[in-house]
């Protein structure tokens, strides 16, 4: 059976023109060169210092013409689209926030999906839908609540950044390098030197994990404790059965815990496993 998400809180930021290749190399932390239309890639996009502004998917789009996408939250995509306008000079390409429908596509291991559908990278089956394939699959297939999108993402490990952790890790905090969302041969980026520094300075200090509360789902920017204080904040969550399972970014040498989202300890947060190893 193929379950529907509208992702209604997402929007597509479009980079179109003749170099508009170029002008992503320089800016995201992924070989843009790997990009296509038939799955996405994970990326980001950093500050200066690092920092990461974007983390999320990239994919080719085609519509009225060829462009190169990512897939960003609705809260921060005219920001995204603000500041990448600074680094457009006179290069050959626009940038827009389309206003076209986003949907997503869960589906059994294996199924297959057919139309112009977008695999979704990390694990799972699913795919992303554009624009008039978005209404056509809302309207045929059966409606998924959006916390199944939001469960599935946490579950693959994948991160995203929103407004109020924009500005807060350095993209192998979040694991980007763990799920292949970082190259570490094609040369300069925004942030690059942060990046590679950290590569070879060895151990990544702060790493993102899975955990599950008894509570509601923590919103992100969330702080997590530990023995000696705060040591993690949230990165993304989602209800869970009873409760909830979240992301965050967490001091390693605090490990194995515990850990609980209350300086009262009362709310307990259990690690669990993902789709890929932490080193920590």
């Amino acid at each position: 059976m193929l379950n529907t998400v509208v992702l209604d809180d997402l929007r597509v930021l479009a980079v179109s023109g003749a170099e508009r290749a170029a002008f992503l190399q320089g800016q995201l932390t992924q070989d843009v060169k790997r990009a296509s239309d038939r799955a996405t890639l994970m990326a980001g996009w950093a500050d200066p210092k690092g920092r990461l502004l974007f983390a999320g998917h990239l994919f080719g789009l085609r519509l009225e013409e060829d462009a190169l996408a990512l897939l960003v939250p609705a809260e921060t995509a005219e920001t995204l689209l603000r500041r990448l306008r600074l680094y457009v000079l006179r290069a050959k390409v626009e940038l827009a926030v389309l206003d076209i429908p986003v949907a997503g596509i869960i589906a059994a291991p294996e199924e297959p999906v057919g139309g112009p559908s977008i695999r979704l990278c990390g694990a799972g089956n699913r795919h992303l839908v554009i624009g008039q394939a978005a209404s056509t699959a809302i309207a045929s297939f059966t409606a998924a609540p959006r916390s199944d999108w939001q469960l599935a993402d946490i579950r693959a490990g994948l991160p995203a950044i929103v407004t109020a952790t924009s500005g807060e890790f350095v993209p192998q905090m979040v694991n980007l390098d763990l799920v292949d969302g970082i190259s570490f041969t094609k040369g300069c980026y925004t942030g690059q030197e942060i990046v590679a520094r950290m590569k070879y300075l060895g151990r990544v200090k702060r790493r993102m994990l899975r955990f599950a509360s008894a509570g509601l789902p923590p919103a992100p920017g969330t702080a997590l404790h530990g023995a000696r204080g705060t040591v993690g904040q949230v990165v993304a969550s989602a209800p869970a059965g009873p409760g909830s399972e979240f992301l965050a970014v967490i001091v390693v040498d605090d490990l194995p815990g515990p850990f609980h989202l209350d300086e009262a300890g009362s709310e307990q947060a259990e690690r669990m496993d993902l789709p890929y190893d932490v080193p920590v």
